[in-house]
């Protein structure tokens, strides 16, 4: 059990190291997606990110977390025994290098995207987020936020297998702490925050008390590059659990409308089991979405797809429409079997509430 700790320790102290003071992805905007950024959201928003997935109930009732991190935490203490177990050729060919476009082999593809990229913006937004706050130590806080948020990712993703898994440690050992390392250089972080207007438009997370769920929820970013002979247009690419590629079209002061579709995550799904170490893909689908946006702090969005378990969604967030002397954010989905959910979200609350019809 003394190990455990110490693979923790190990992970928070890479990635607490002093940044500098300059501010490229958290500008403290009262009003969009930006206002809901904070520690406890992104710990909601990334940390249980893989619950949109079909293969995952939203009951938070269910999840075994502890047997989940319980197995993340064996597989990260003694990781090169279960990448023997798995396959070094395998382990390498699937989830380091781009070696395969199959998608039950480039498990790579979200390794480079969402762990190195996002995970490395998140990290330098928290450490923009602390120190924007006042708070002492804002590299610790960035760091033992973002290494929670990973544990628990993990062990949501992994909460009902019990051995073998060589995901969590590319994962977390290579590509989460390489990414808060890089993001901590100034210049990569203005490349990315200024050079292609990287930014995190997060779910308005919230709560069903009725069924103890958590709906509307994930971790997406954003990047953006101007199009060459087209003023103020941008090439777009959102991706999260999906990837969508689009064009934003400039509205005035500093506000865009995109439209954009691409692919998005059904489910997963078991590939093969070899030595007990099991390689996981995903079943993908289709979704559009359009997008309007002010300084890069999303204002509202319509979504649409073949997922399984939702259709449709559609947020306004805070600072859009006022109510009653106050502006929240407001959502609406529609899932598979006639489901409707509907809530509210709050400017710097980690998380609004919800209801929904039936499970």
């Amino acid at each position: 059990m003394g190990y455990r700790p110490a693979v923790l320790l190990l992970f928070i102290c890479c990635t607490v190291l002093t940044a500098q003071e300059q501010r490229y992805f958290y500008h403290a905007r009262p009003y969009g997606s930006e206002s809901l950024i904070n520690p406890g959201s992104l710990f909601i928003n990334a940390g249980f990110d893989i619950l949109q997935s079909a293969t995952h109930s939203r009951d938070l009732s269910t999840i075994k977390l502890g047997t989940g991190a319980r197995n993340v935490l064996d597989n990260l203490a003694d990781p090169f025994t279960q990448i023997e177990k798995f396959g070094w050729s395998r382990f390498i060919g699937q989830e380091v290098f781009p070696t395969s476009l199959k998608i039950e082999e480039a498990q790579w593809f979200p390794n480079y995207t969402l762990h190195f990229i996002g995970g490395g913006m998140d990290a330098r937004m928290m450490y923009e987020w602390y120190s924007h706050h006042g708070f002492g130590a804002p590299a610790l806080l960035s760091g033992l936020t973002v290494a929670a948020y990973h544990l628990v990712n993990e062990a949501v993703e992994n909460d009902r297998y019990i051995g073998p898994n060589v995901d969590p440690i590319a994962d977390i050992y290579l590509f989460n702490l390489g990414g808060a390392l890089l993001f901590l250089n100034d210049d990569v972080a203005e490349f990315f925050g200024s050079t292609l207007s990287m930014t995190a438009w997060p779910g308005q997370a919230a709560w069903s008390p009725a069924f103890n769920t958590l709906e509307n929820h994930g971790q997406y970013y954003v990047i953006r590059y101007p199009m060459p002979f087209m003023p103020g247009y941008r090439l777009f690419y959102h991706f999260g659990d999906n990837g969508l590629a689009g064009l934003s079209i400039p509205s005035g002061d500093g506000e865009y409308l995109t439209i954009a579709a691409g692919a998005t995550q059904r489910q997963l799904r078991t590939v093969n089991v070899v030595n007990g170490a099991r390689s996981v893909t995903v079943e993908l689908g289709w979704m559009a979405g359009i997008y309007y946006d002010r300084e890069n702090s999303l204002l509202a969005s319509v979504m649409v797809s073949n997922r399984i378990n939702e259709k449709l969604r559609f947020n306004l967030y805070p600072g859009v429409i006022g109510l009653f002397g106050f502006s929240p954010g407001l959502f609406v989905s529609i899932g598979s079997r006639d489901q409707f959910i509907a809530g509210l979200s709050f400017r710097y609350s980690p998380m609004g509430l919800a209801y929904r019809n039936k499970m």
